[in-house]
């Protein structure tokens, strides 16, 4: 196989970046999606500035139909799909159950559930007939345990990890691979400067973080890298969690709750019924 291409969805974000420039210099010509032209290209030209391959595809993975095109137009003028990185998100509102709109849980589920389904569908479509592929979904810790003020979130993630197993079982006899990375709190951009500002959420993080730190990006791509190597072609269906230990102890939780308690207007309400 001459040429390989690697889809990588939500490609404009601080994950989504480390991503491509992984699989850009393990010499996959990338296609960076995100609902943002900007964005997309943005990181598409950051790689080809340093000799590599790239384009930008600003879909709306949530489009099923537009999902299949992109996937049939990458195929037709890049190359042969053979990895793809179901990363694309967008943030919740941090709400408690009672207060969830159902606005947010339809675009939540919407993009991190379906969309994935849509881009696991159409790739192994691809990938099936030339008997190799890759194909990583970008999970979280809050799927394995839920997160308080984040149960869409949560629940759509629980769902892409057993997503990952049932494809993983359908498509290992063609020599394709389906994995799940769960990362705890991560050093993005914004919670850099969250971190910075001293946001009192991101230091509970830290707190409840036994290595003391959040997951560095790097991290997380280069266990990307690997799995989507020849040398990673022998594990599939597992959620690999990078989070420091932090499943073990979820100190985030006890906060969220306090806090986003004192702005339920259903709490409020329920006063003394609730309020142990």
């Amino acid at each position: 196989m001459t040429k390989r291409v690697a889809l990588v969805t939500g490609a404009g974000g601080t994950l989504g970046s480390a991503f491509c420039a992984v699989l850009a210099r393990a010499g996959f010509s990338v296609a960076a999606n995100d609902i943002n032209p900007e964005a997309a290209e943005r990181c598409a030209q950051g790689l080809r500035d340093q000799g590599h391959d790239a384009r930008a595809w600003p879909v709306d993975i949530s489009d099923r139909a537009a999902v299949d095109e992109m996937v049939s137009a990458i195929e037709q003028e890049t190359g042969p799909l053979t990895v793809l990185v179901n990363n694309a998100g967008l943030p919740g509102p941090f709400s408690l159950i009672v207060d969830i709109e159902d606005t947010a849980w339809d675009a939540t589920l919407r993009v991190h559930l379906y969309g994935s389904f849509y881009l696991i569908r159409a790739a192994a479509r691809c990938m099936i007939p030339r008997k190799w592929g890759r194909i990583i979904n970008i999970a979280s810790v809050a799927g394995m345990l839920g997160t308080v003020g984040s149960a869409e979130y949560g629940a759509a993630k629980a769902g892409l990890m057993n997503l990952t197993m049932t494809a993983a079982k359908e498509l290992a006899p063609y020599g394709v691979t389906a994995n799940a990375i769960a990362p705890g709190m991560v050093a993005t951009h914004v919670n850099r400067e969250l971190q910075e500002q001293g946001s009192r959420f991101i230091s509970t993080a830290v707190d409840g973080t036994p290595d003391g730190k959040l997951a560095d990006p790097s991290e997380i791509a280069d266990l990307l890298g690997f799995l989507c190597s020849e040398a990673g072609g022998h594990i599939n269906g597992v959620t690999i969690p990078i989070d420091g230990a932090s499943t073990l102890e979820m100190a985030t939780d006890g906060y969220m709750r306090r806090a986003l308690a004192k702005r339920s207007s259903f709490m409020k309400e329920a006063g003394d019924a609730v309020s142990s």
